[in-house]
């Protein structure tokens, strides 16, 4: 076994990073699951202030859609952070600005 390795070192290092690439989408996902149950749990307290269901649902999109900017914002979690690039130009369209902070422009809520 021993001369196998040798023959193929990169094997050690190729699990390695197998582990962390991983534990970094294990990261990732976790911060997608507290979005989603922060969203949900913030909807259920706020129930009863509802008169109609398309404003909870609009809340309940925006709150998610916001933490989900904040996470490539690298807000969430220092460790993560995106880059939205358009296809045709290569060009990262979110370099410079924060993404969260166009919601409230683009994004419908209710002034509950």
């Amino acid at each position: 076994i021993s001369r196998l390795f040798k023959s193929f070192p990169n094997i050690i290092n190729i699990n390695k990073e197998a582990g962390r690439m991983m534990s970094e989408k294990e990261a990732f996902w976790k911060e997608i699951q507290r979005i989603q149950n922060n969203a949900v749990n913030v909807a259920l307290t706020r129930m009863s202030e509802y008169e109609d269901v398309e404003k909870l649902l609009y809340d309940v999109t925006y709150d998610t859609i916001y933490g989900l900017m904040e996470l490539l914002d690298g807000h969430k979690n220092s460790a993560i952070q995106g880059e939205i690039r358009d296809v045709s130009s290569g060009k990262c369209i979110n370099s410079n600005m924060e993404l969260h902070n166009y919601c409230e422009e683009y994004l419908k809520c209710s002034e509950i």
